[in-house]
């Protein structure tokens, strides 16, 4: 099962101070509502040992700090937090939390939970976004939350659960190439995953196809964009326009809700599982 790694050596991360909000991704343009910057000073441990392997596995060889620094996102309700020597999920990945019901899958988020005013976590291989109740102040939660994560460092807990890691790989095929897909939805996901997904993590956040339906494409976001007060402007000026552009074929771009999204992933694999029985699958 998947652990938080420690890196074997120091590595320079630049983030970039852009957002996508209001524009084209193909057009970076600054975010003038957030400025990146840390909020408060980096919180250091000293770790009495490296991490080993795959595990948080202490060992007595050399005392190191842990050091969890924040950036800022452009949802004010959402920060995010990252360390250089510290990896969460495997690189790529990335796995949503979004309510203390789904948190069997993490004991990081288990833990993060247990923050009073948290209200959703985002999993990623190099951060952590939290999302905080809109009267939650930032200034009283992150001292909280950056102890946490340093202490989950510290222990031997794995990330994930047994039902996370299950869950982890089904999760993040959604740009994957699959048998029943045509040239317009390969093009779609190659699009999602090389270029808008890239500059949505860079602030936080994420996208996962769902599906495409008569040049609608439908998405779920994820992480800082989910609620995020200028999520439709980047959906429909940034996500719908780059698709537009480079793919003719499609018309729009159209967030669906958590709820939504189980449902038509649920209706494709069981249309596929049909499929592959011989049976007739109607349109849908």
């Amino acid at each position: 099962m998947k652990k938080i790694l420690r890196r074997s050596g120091v590595r320079m991360t630049s983030y970039a101070a852009w957002s996508i909000t209001g524009a084209s991704l193909g057009t970076r343009v600054p975010c003038s509502s957030t400025v990146r910057r840390s909020l408060t000073s980096s919180l250091v441990i000293l770790a009495g040992g490296a991490f080993s392997g795959s595990s948080f596995a202490a060992r007595a060889v050399q005392c190191r700090c842990i050091v969890v620094e924040t950036n800022e996102t452009p949802n004010p309700d959402c920060m995010r937090f990252f360390s250089m020597d510290v990896s969460f999920l495997k690189p790529e990945f990335s796995m949503d939390i979004p309510s203390p019901a789904q948190a069997y899958k993490s004991p990081l988020a288990e833990a993060l939970f247990g923050v009073a005013g948290v209200q959703a976590v985002f999993l990623a291989d190099e951060y952590v976004t939290v999302r905080k109740h809109p009267q939650a102040d930032w200034a009283a939660l992150i001292p909280i939350i950056k102890e946490v994560i340093v202490e989950f460092a510290e222990s031997k807990e794995n990330v994930l659960s047994a039902a996370g890691e299950e869950e982890l790989l089904g999760y993040n095929n959604d740009t994957e190439p699959d048998d029943d897909d045509d040239e317009v939805v390969l093009a779609v996901k190659e699009l999602l995953a090389t270029r808008i997904r890239p500059m949505l993590r860079a602030d936080g956040g994420n996208v996962r196809f769902i599906d495409m339906d008569e040049g609608t494409v439908f998405l779920l976001l994820e992480g800082s964009c989910k609620s995020c007060p200028s999520s439709h402007v980047t959906l429909k000026s940034g996500i719908e326009r780059m698709l537009m552009h480079w793919i003719p074929e499609v018309v729009e771009a159209q967030e669906v809700s958590d709820e939504v999204a189980v449902d038509i992933l649920s209706e494709k694999r069981l249309r596929k599982q049909l499929k592959e029985k011989g049976e007739v699958v109607k349109a849908k």
